[in-house]
């Protein structure tokens, strides 16, 4: 849990349930293409028998009422690190089926499966991000949420960050409810890493922010973005003009992927342009126009992208999640 305070008060707080969320979709992620890739290079077998098919989205079932007992029956750090693993796989394997729920047909490899699956997952991730902005400003609200940290450190204990974000919490709190949790937050244990994983972190840390704050990375990495955002436009655009016209440049199963796909890129483009506009006159507003156009192809185009290109839309999502993560870096410093 992170405290971000505002004269001495804490305003804002993510939980750690922000961060379990987060592992649940990203564990559901990685099953998906695991079991996709498996599932292609094993030739789509079938567990079952003659008049049996055992579909794996049983077993996502199973493994997500193995992640409810697990929250409903203990508790701790454990507990709920275990219950985000196995839901997010048990639903992993659960949305991979969707092919079969929404067709008659029962198709496994209908197309807009892909895209309903990517948008499961990105809805799962903004859900995550947004808690991790969530303000906090009550009293009572501070008071319960500190009494959960402490109460899970008991069985599981506590690092220095999480101690820490839970004595800002209490601070300025009076009364009965408020002692005890101070002292339920003082027989916690402490809980720290090995001095060798503290150590790999602080220095992936320590070169990462070299990277972004050197004179090229941070360059670099968005002038790639800004061509890559033109050629793809231009691309997608002149499919869509293609169709329109007769003259279909490939094959989309389904219609509206490319032109709707150049309506969102076109539209990310419009971003990028404002954003270059802006960028001698207010480079924090240059940013913001450039993160708006990388969260319209993580939110809009790649849903038209993964409809027509399938899972290898994966490929684009690294570097776009890339420049995220540099203007996101960015956009927190002050008198940027």
């Amino acid at each position: 849990m992170l405290i971000a305070s505002r004269g001495g008060r804490p305003l804002t707080t993510v939980t750690d349930g922000a961060a379990y969320l987060q592992l649940l979709a990203l564990s559901g992620v990685g099953t998906v293409l695991i079991v996709r890739a498996f599932l292609g290079l094993a030739g789509y077998p079938q567990v079952g028998g003659a008049s049996l098919h055992i579909a794996h989205v049983l077993w996502g079932g199973l493994l997500m009422l193995a992640g409810l007992l697990c929250a409903l029956l203990f508790a701790g750090v454990g507990a709920r690190a275990a219950t985000a693993v196995l839901g997010g796989v048990g639903l992993g394997l659960f949305v991979d089926e969707v092919g079969k729920f929404i067709t008659r047909r029962n198709d496994y490899f209908y197309r807009p499966a892909a895209a309903i699956i990517y948008l499961v997952f990105a809805a799962l991730l903004v859900c995550a991000s947004q808690l991790r902005r969530r303000r906090v400003v009550e009293d009572r609200h501070r008071l319960a949420t500190a009494a959960q940290l402490a109460s899970a450190g008991v069985t599981s204990g506590l690092t220095s960050r999480q101690r820490h974000a839970a004595e800002e919490l209490l601070a300025g709190q009076e009364g009965e409810a408020a002692e005890a949790v101070r002292r339920l937050l003082s027989a916690a244990p402490h809980r720290g890493h090995s001095q060798r994983v503290q150590d790999l972190f602080d220095r992936t840390e320590a070169v990462a922010r070299r990277l972004l704050d050197g004179r090229w990375f941070t360059p670099a990495v968005l002038g790639l973005f800004i061509l890559s955002r033109v050629v793809v436009a231009v691309v997608f655009v002149s499919q869509a003009l293609s169709q329109t016209t007769g003259h279909d440049l490939g094959s989309v199963a389904e219609p509206g992927a490319i032109a709707g796909g150049a309506v969102s890129r076109s539209v990310a483009l419009a971003c990028v342009v404002a954003g270059l506009l802006r960028r001698r006159a207010d480079k924090r507003a240059a940013y913001g126009w450039f993160r708006v156009a990388v969260l319209v192809e993580l939110l809009v185009s790649q849903i038209f992208n993964f409809t027509d290109s399938q899972f290898a839309a994966v490929g684009e999502l690294p570097f776009n999640l890339l420049v995220l993560a540099v203007l996101s870096y960015h956009l927190r410093r002050p008198g940027i």
